[in-house]
């Protein structure tokens, strides 16, 4: 079973009918690297309702205030628009208004156990209100995927096939390449300061240096993956980042947004 508990949910889908090179930011701008620009934005939130299937698994059904599918939400650019889209779901709904999610046993019907749900609480304050700087700014939406330990390369795309969301006129998961990273490779540039630093680049530094933090304590083996349409030899358009990490008892969780990158 797959979830996710997005925490800015009413702009999630804008970015799915989306043009990539249409979302840069008019929002004010600040310096993370000489010659280099990226936007503080503000991020909308919006409570969901999760339907809870038959067979155990959690999926949201999607509507105009608050879009959500059994896939999942890809992050909107907060200086975009947002544009909802409605999804069919085959699922029953249940008529919760909160993200409820069942809580198990790991693996007995594919329900998450507890140590992916406290990590995933825990993951959701430290994302709140935070997003990747890029061509344009996207939040953090936290996923746990059910007795799917340990993460690869070689399974990733598989774990998460059920969450996500295709990008116009880009390559389809299958075909779109996979760049691992480590987390201190994609964290460190935002927590190593540096002599050009303005107030803007010392906030994100102490937002990822929380959410790094949260990520050692709940999870091992964390591993981080660029996933986007090679061009050449570096991934361009919507590049879909997946941090994932395994819980002790064998879930797991993680968070997921989308780097603009022409």
């Amino acid at each position: 079973m797959s979830v996710t508990r997005p925490m800015a949910l009413l702009a999630l889908l804008a970015a799915c009918t989306a043009d990539p090179g249409l979302t840069d930011s008019n929002s004010d701008t600040a310096t993370t690297s000489p010659g280099t620009t990226a936007t503080s934005t503000e991020t909308s939130t919006a409570s969901t309702s999760t339907d809870a299937s038959t067979s155990g698994q959690t999926s949201t059904d999607a509507s105009s205030s608050a879009p959500t599918s059994t896939t999942t939400s890809e992050p909107t650019s907060s200086s975009s628009e947002a544009s909802t889209t409605s999804t069919d779901t085959t699922s029953t709904d249940t008529g919760s208004t909160g993200a409820d999610t069942e809580v198990g046993t790991t693996g007995a019907d594919g329900v998450l156990g507890p140590l992916a749900m406290d990590a995933m609480d825990a993951l959701e304050t430290a994302v709140a209100g935070v997003t990747y700087p890029s061509e344009s700014d996207y939040p953090w939406v936290v996923v746990g995927f059910a007795d799917a330990a340990p993460v690869s390369e070689a399974n990733v795309k598989d774990m998460i096939a059920d969450v996500y969301v295709p990008h116009p006129g880009e390559a389809a998961l299958v075909d779109r390449t996979i760049e691992p990273r480590t987390l201190a490779q994609l964290i460190d540039p935002l927590t190593i300061p540096q002599d050009w630093w303005d107030d803007y680049n010392k906030m994100l530094a102490a937002q990822y240096t929380e959410i790094r933090a949260v990520l050692e304590a709940k999870l091992v083996d964390i591993q981080v993956f660029r996933i986007g349409e090679l061009q050449g030899n570096v991934l361009q358009g919507a590049v879909d980042i997946y941090v994932l990490g395994s819980t002790a008892d064998g879930d797991v969780v993680g968070m997921w947004t989308v780097s603009i990158e022409t």
